[in-house]
């Protein structure tokens, strides 16, 4: 009797120890660094110009380089401490430089980030895909671009960054097929 009563006072005093710092440390909204805004609005700007490159004629040679941008503001978010690096590196690729450690929500916030860059590569491999010759499919740079502007909205959200001025671009109509009468 006497050991199990000591054996659930060190549980309970294990528990105790291990559950109230965390239980104190009430999580307060960050601060963002002054950074975050200029960088959203960056990339609001960059995707704007994404959307006009490639609807309702994709100009292959004018979106090449904007996904490079694309992926570049991904990594300056990162290294300013707007949003949180994955944990693990692929071997030769280098980390952001960080001058802010982020300190948002990382459960909501990383998968988003992981999901964007996702997002901005499966649009950059239908665009190199097409620049080898022919446009690319509308229909599939339809669905990577929704994809893509609904991922940075969920950013936007997760993640704690202020929405850029004038907002997210949104697709413009697509013009509709011509029938044959």
């Amino acid at each position: 009797m006497k050991k199990t009563i000591t054996a659930l006072s060190l549980v309970a005093a294990l528990f105790t120890a291990s559950s109230v710092p965390a239980a104190s440390a009430t999580p307060a909204a960050q601060e963002l660094p002054a950074a975050c805004a200029g960088l959203v609005t960056d990339l609001a700007g960059k995707l704007t110009k994404v959307v006009s490159s490639l609807l309702p004629v994709p100009n292959v040679g004018a979106v090449t380089p904007l996904i490079g941008d694309l992926l570049g503001l991904v990594s300056a978010l990162q290294g300013a401490g707007c949003l949180p690096t994955p944990p693990v590196s692929a071997p030769g690729v280098p980390l952001p430089v960080k001058a802010a450690e982020y300190s948002g929500p990382v459960d909501q916030c990383l998968p988003v980030v992981l999901n964007l860059v996702s997002s901005i590569a499966g649009l950059g491999g239908t665009i190199l895909g097409a620049a080898g010759g022919g446009l690319p499919d509308i229909g599939k740079i339809t669905g990577i671009l929704t994809t893509l502007l609904k991922t940075v909205t969920d950013l936007l959200q997760k993640c704690g960054l202020p929405a850029p001025p004038g907002g997210l671009p949104t697709l413009p109509g697509l013009p509709l097929p011509v029938e044959n009468s």
